[in-house]
C-alpha cells in the first residue's frame, strides 16, 4: 500500500481490510489525539505558566489563541499541499514537526518564545489534520467508512474532553519538577509512536499530474480566516476597538472574493483550494452547518466549566480538570453505542438524538447548581455530565460520515481540509459569543450577589476586633470593590485599588484589613461563587436551547439508506 499515488483499488468495495490498514489508522488517530488534546490542555496550565514566564495579559491571550489561529488559517492550504506533495509524506513530516515544536514549547524561557512555538504547533497540526480524513477514506473500503469515521469522531471528541483532565494531572504531578512544561513534553512519546505506526503503512495519495498551486486562493483564505478569527479571539479582552471591527469587515470581503475565485477556477477546469461543487450536496452543506454549531456549543461548555470552577469556586487545576472526566466517560459510552443506534434509526436521527441528549445533560447540570449559596455539588453533577457526554458521543461519532457521504475521490482531499476548518471556526465563534454572554451574566448576577454578601459580611464583622464604627464602611468598601470587579471586562481579577492584601496597605487601613482578613476573604469567595455559578447556570440553559436548535437542523439532512436498513 505504501508509495502508491492513489487510493487503494478496493476503496469503494466491501473487500477485506488487512492489518496494516488498522495499524495505519492507529497512527492517524494518535496524531489526531495530539492535535485535539492541545486545543484544551493549555487552559488548565495557564495560571502556573503565566507565573513562571511572567506573561502579560496580552501574552497569555496569545498563548491560548495562536495555536487555534495558526491551525484554522492553514488547514485549506495544507489540504492542497498534501495532494501535491503526497499525503503520507506531509502527514508524517507534520507529526515530526508537531513533536519538535512541542518540545520547544516545553523548554521556552519566555512568553514570546512560547507564543512562536505554539504557532508552529498549530501549523503542524493543520498539516496533519488536513490529510487525515482523505487518508482514512483511502485506507478502508466505502462500506467501512461509517465505522472508521465514527472512530475518528469519537477520538477527536474524547481528546478535547480529556485535555483538562490530562492537563490537571500533569501540572499537579509536577513530574521531575517540570510543572506546566509536562503538558508539552507528553507529546514526544505520542509523536514517536504515531510516526512508527503511520510510516510506510499509509498510501501516498499524490495527485497526478500535480496541480498548480492556487496561490491566490491560499492568500485570500488565509487572510480572510485570520481577519475573522483574530478579532473573535481577542475582542473581549481588548474591549472591541474599531480596528477589530474593520478586520472583520475585511474578512467578509476577502472570503467572498475567495468563493468567487474558487468557483471560476473550478469552472475553468483548474484545481481550486476549495472545490465549491462540494456544496452542491445538501448533506455536506447541512453537515458542515451542524459541525459549526455543535463545536460552538462544545467549546462554549468547556470554557464556562473551566472559568466557573477556577475563578468562581476556587478549584485547583486538577480538580477543575477532573470535572471533565464524567463527560469523557459518557463520550466513550456514546461513541460505542453510536454505530448500533445508526444501524437501527439512521445517522440523521442519531445526530438528532445526540443533540437532544447533550442538551438534556447540560440543562440537568444547570438544575443541580445553587446560585444563591454559590455552590456546586460534585456528586450531583456526575450523572448529568455523563449524560451530556453520551449525547456528545452519539453526535460526534456519525457526524463525519454524514458530512462526507457524498464525496468522491476527486473532492475528498478538499473536504479533508474544509471539515476541520469549519470545526475550528465554530469553536472560535462559540468562545467569542459565550464569553460575552457569560461575563454579561456575571455582571447581572453581581447585582443581587453583592448586597447579599455585604449583609453577611456586616454580621461576620461583629465577631472580629474591628471597631463598630468601621464595620459598615468596611462592608461598603468591600461591596464597591466586588461590584467594580464583577461588572468589569475582567471579573476574574481584582479591580484597581482593591487587592485586599494587608501587606499592600499601610497605617489604619492595614490594621483594619488584618483584623478582618479572614472574613473579607470568605466574603470575596462567596460573592464570586454566587455570581459565577449563577452565570454558569444561565449559560448552560442557553446552550441546552442551542442543542435543541441543532437537533431540529439535523432533520434537514434527509433520509438515506444505511448499510443494513433504510433511514
Amino acid at each position: 500500500m505504501a508509495g502508491t499515488d492513489a487510493a487503494p483499488a478496493d476503496s469503494a468495495t466491501t473487500g477485506p481490510v488487512d492489518r496494516a490498514a488498522w495499524v495505519a489508522l492507529a497512527g492517524c488517530l494518535l496524531g489526531l489525539f495530539m492535535q485535539m488534546l492541545d486545543t484544551t490542555i493549555v487552559n488548565i496550565a495557564l495560571p502556573d505558566l503565566t507565573t513562571d514566564l511572567r506573561a502579560s495579559t496580552s501574552e497569555q491571550l496569545l498563548v491560548l489563541s495562536v495555536y487555534t489561529l495558526a491551525f484554522a488559517c492553514t488547514l485549506l492550504t495544507a489540504a492542497t499541499l498534501g495532494g501535491r506533495l503526497g499525503r503520507r509524506r506531509v502527514f508524517v513530516t507534520a507529526i515530526l514537526a508537531f513533536t519538535v515544536s512541542s518540545l520547544l514549547c516545553g523548554v521556552s524561557q519566555g512568553p514570546v518564545e512560547l507564543i512562536v512555538f505554539r504557532g508552529a504547533q498549530g501549523v503542524s497540526a493543520a498539516l496533519m489534520s488536513a490529510q487525515t480524513l482523505a487518508l482514512i477514506a483511502a485506507l478502508f473500503p466505502k462500506a467501512r467508512h461509517g465505522l472508521v469515521f465514527g472512530i475518528y469522531g469519537a477520538v477527536a471528541g474524547l481528546a478535547a474532553m480529556l485535555g483538562p483532565v490530562v492537563g490537571g494531572v500533569l501540572v499537579t504531578s509536577d513530574v521531575l519538577g517540570w510543572g506546566w512544561r509536562t503538558i508539552f513534553f507528553v507529546n514526544f512519546p505520542l509523536g514517536v509512536i504515531a510516526c512508527g505506526l503511520a510510516w510506510r503503512r499509509l498510501p501516498q495519495l499524490r495527485e497526478q499530474p500535480p496541480p498548480r498551486l492556487d496561490l491566490r486562493g491560499m492568500a485570500l483564505s488565509t487572510a480572510g480566516l485570520f481577519f475573522l478569527l483574530y478579532p473573535l479571539a481577542v475582542g473581549r479582552e481588548q474591549g472591541w476597538p474599531p480596528r477589530l471591527w474593520v478586520m472583520m469587515g475585511a474578512s467578509a470581503v476577502l472570503l467572498v472574493l475567495f468563493v468567487v475565485l474558487e468557483r471560476r477556477l473550478l469552472a475553468r477546469g483548474g484545481a481550486p483550494l476549495l472545490r465549491m461543487d462540494l456544496f452542491g450536496s445538501r448533506r455536506f452543506t447541512v453537515g458542515l452547518s451542524l459541525s459549526l454549531l455543535f463545536f460552538s456549543v462544545f467549546a462554549a461548555f468547556f470554557f464556562t466549566v473551566s472559568i466557573s470552577a477556577q475563578f468562581g469556586l476556587g478549584y485547583s487545576p486538577l480538580r477543575t480538570g477532573l470535572l471533565a472526566l464524567p463527560f469523557a466517560v459518557g463520550g466513550v459510552l456514546g461513541s460505542v453505542l453510536s454505530p448500533g443506534v445508526v444501524d437501527r434509526i439512521g445517522s440523521a436521527r442519531t445526530l438528532c438524538a445526540g443533540a437532544l441528549v447533550l442538551g438534556a445533560g447540560l440543562a440537568w447540570v444547570g438544575l443541580t447548581l445553587q446560585p444563591i449559596s454559590g455552590t456546586m455539588s460534585i456528586p450531583a453533577v456526575i450523572a448529568p455530565l455523563v449524560v451530556g457526554g453520551i449525547g456528545t458521543g452519539l453526535f460526534v461519532a456519525p457526524l463525519q460520515t454524514a458530512i462526507l457521504s457524498d464525496t468522491s475521490e476527486a473532492n475528498i482531499g478538499s473536504a479533508s481540509g474544509c471539515v476541520p476548518t469549519v470545526q475550528q471556526i465554530g469553536a472560535s465563534i462559540g468562545l467569542a459569543v459565550v464569553s460575552l454572554f457569560f461575563f454579561g451574566q456575571v455582571a447581572t448576577q453581581a447585582h443581587s450577589a453583592v448586597p447579599a454578601t455585604r449583609a453577611e459580611l456586616v454580621a461576620d464583622l461583629q465577631n472580629t476586633a474591628v471597631e463598630p464604627l468601621f464595620r459598615a464602611p468596611m462592608a461598603d468598601r468591600f461591596a464597591d470593590c466586588a461590584r467594580n470587579q464583577l461588572t468589569s471586562a475582567h471579573p476574574d481579577r481584582p479591580a484597581p485599588g482593591c487587592d485586599g492584601d494587608p501587606s499592600a496597605q499601610s497605617g489604619m487601613a492595614a490594621d483594619l484589613i488584618g483584623k478582618a482578613n479572614g472574613q473579607l476573604q470568605e466574603a470575596g469567595r462567596a460573592v464570586a461563587a454566587r455570581s459565577f455559578v449563577g452565570a454558569f447556570q444561565t449559560t448552560l440553559w442557553a446552550l441546552a436551547a442551542m442543542c435543541a436548535a441543532i437537533a431540529v437542523l439535523t432533520l434537514a439532512l434527509g433520509s438515506r439508506p444505511g448499510p443494513n436498513k433504510p433511514e
